[in-house]
């Protein structure tokens, strides 16, 4: 009788433990454009929470999280750190525009009232 009582708990224990990492996955894909939910939590602890004010969460395509406070202009000084210049005029939405002399970058740029994401299109 232990033995099933036991057997139940691990069970029940095992499923909530891949819900919760299945459900994980699924919030830092659809919010955050990234497989990994623990990286995806690490930089929203690090830019809500501490002085960093940009945190890359993935490699590819790279994907940061930064400060909402003037996040806009964070990403056009990082860009511009980059040797890369914000052209304005070619915009697209919420998509900045970015320019050197051979390449153009396409950086989805979104922000709330706790940080702000951006999303490049290729390689960084």
């Amino acid at each position: 009788m232990k033995d099933k009582i036991k057997a139940r708990k691990a069970i029940i224990i095992v499923i909530s433990s891949a819900l919760l990492i299945a459900s994980s996955i699924l919030i830092s894909l659809e919010k955050f454009n990234t497989r990994n939910p623990i990286a995806t939590g690490s930089g929203l602890i690090k830019i809500m929470f501490t002085q960093t004010e940009i945190v890359q969460i993935q490699d590819y395509p790279a994907v940061f999280l930064a400060k909402p406070d003037h996040a806009q202009q964070s990403l056009i000084e990082f860009m511009e750190q980059e040797g890369y210049h914000h052209v304005e005029d070619e915009r697209l939405s919420s998509t900045l525009v970015f320019k050197n002399d051979a390449t153009k970058r396409y950086v989805d740029f979104s922000v709330n009232g706790y940080y702000s994401k951006w999303v490049f299109k290729g390689h960084l």
